[in-house]
């Protein structure tokens, strides 16, 4: 491959933002970066770009004094890599920046099997990918140890990754050692061992739950909605965003995944398949829903996406998640936490479960709302709603029960 001088490649990498419609903003702070790597170029007497130059520059970035802020070397990192696969491609692609590690064969295999297979039985989409990243990672760890087929696993390779699991809190620890026996019992169903080792993961009893869930008062709710800058087209995005899944308790997920016609205007209804339960679910949507999407619509960018939101970046398709921009409306918002608390946007949903239970409103009518299968899903929310159990405790006198 001929090689290109390092301002060439910069030229070009930047006619590329602009073909494909950056904002000036963003094609500024990017260049900055860009700039600061040709000067360090220039200071080392090289002409020619090459990814050994990029990877000495990211060094460089790492021993300044007085030292930058992780923050700010992530974000040059970020538009190295965007150059670097310029240099390469002359494109850069999402993915194609930070690829995901492969696994050896067989062990891609399994996972192919494994996710045939739950669909057979009958698992939605959505529960199906969180379990095949899931295993992912615990056969990525197992490759690291030399493993290349699922026949290899023995319990030495057990053991080291449950120590990985030190330190974490002691709900993750459950659920992943629950993942791996579920894991262990699939590797044996499907008949890629001949042993089930799930009987060699522990279980792990750990009584109460050492987990929080913020449950939101109105007013604090007011308060994040009232930090967002609904003057700008992000603003009035998020603004809907957050109302949404205030008012309605829709999984985050759920309302990504929107699309415009699961709106009905004549009804005041929304309606979708659930990404978890891949179930049907119908919801009401009240004035403050309607105005605040209506105001989002008005400011969405021209598009063909079909999802209700999308991201305000070329090429406009779905936006991504939302949950880290939830937290900084929050800390913007001056809302005090718990530090051990659960505080995103599941957070909400669980808020309007409590709410409805508080205000005694039969588990007939919110399990179905909030798009549960059953009776039994409520039980999560119910240890959150502590006055109205109070308020159904039984009462003894005398030792009696009255």
């Amino acid at each position: 491959m001929i090689s290109k001088s390092i301002p060439t490649i910069i030229l070009g990498a930047t006619a590329n933002l602009r073909k494909l419609q950056y904002r000036d903003r963003t094609i500024d702070c990017i260049l900055t970066a860009w700039r600061e790597f040709q000067r360090f170029c220039e200071e080392n007497e090289q002409n020619f770009y090459s990814s050994a130059l990029k990877d000495e520059f990211i060094v460089e970035l790492n021993t300044r004094t007085p030292p930058l802020k992780p923050q700010t070397i992530i974000r040059k990192i970020a538009c190295m890599k965007m150059l670097d696969s310029f240099s390469k491609t002359e494109t850069w692609i999402k993915g194609n920046l930070n690829p995901l590690p492969e696994l050896q064969p067989k062990l891609e295999e399994y996972l192919s099997v494994q996710d045939s297979y739950l669909a057979k039985i009958g698992y939605s989409e959505c529960t199906r990918e969180t379990m095949r990243k899931g295993i992912f990672r615990v056969l990525m760890f197992f490759q690291t140890m030399g493993v290349t087929t699922p026949s290899e696993i023995n319990s030495t390779h057990i053991s080291a990754y449950i120590l990985t699991l030190s330190g974490h809190a002691k709900s993750t620890v459950r659920g992943e050692l629950s993942r791996l026996r579920q894991f262990f019992e699939y590797l044996y169903l499907l008949e890629y061992t001949t042993t089930n080792l799930s009987q060699q993961v522990p279980s792990y009893h750990y009584g109460q739950s050492d987990s929080l869930v913020k449950i939101w008062e109105l007013d604090e709710i007011e308060k994040v909605i009232e930090v967002v800058d609904r003057a700008n087209p992000k603003g009035k995005r998020d603004a809907a965003y957050i109302i949404i899944a205030s008012e309605l308790g829709m999984r985050s997920g759920d309302i990504r995944n929107l699309k415009l016609s699961d709106i009905d205007w004549e009804e005041c209804t929304i309606s979708f398949n659930q990404s978890k339960t891949g179930k049907p679910n119908t919801m009401p949507m009240s004035e403050k829903v309607g105005e605040a999407i209506i105001d989002y619509l008005y400011i969405r960018p021209k598009t063909e996406s079909e999802h209700l939101f999308v991201s305000l970046i070329p090429p406009y398709g779905q936006m991504n998640k939302f949950n880290t921009s939830f937290h900084n409306y929050t800390r913007r918002a001056g809302i005090k936490v718990a530090s051990e608390a659960h505080h995103g946007l599941h957070s909400l949903r669980a808020t309007v479960a409590t709410k409805l239970l508080s205000a005694n409103v039969s588990p007939d009518i919110i399990f179905p709302f909030l798009g549960h299968s059953d009776r039994e899903s409520l039980n999560n929310y119910l240890r959150f709603d502590i006055e109205n159990l109070r308020d159904c405790a039984l009462s003894f006198e005398g030792g009696e029960l009255i």
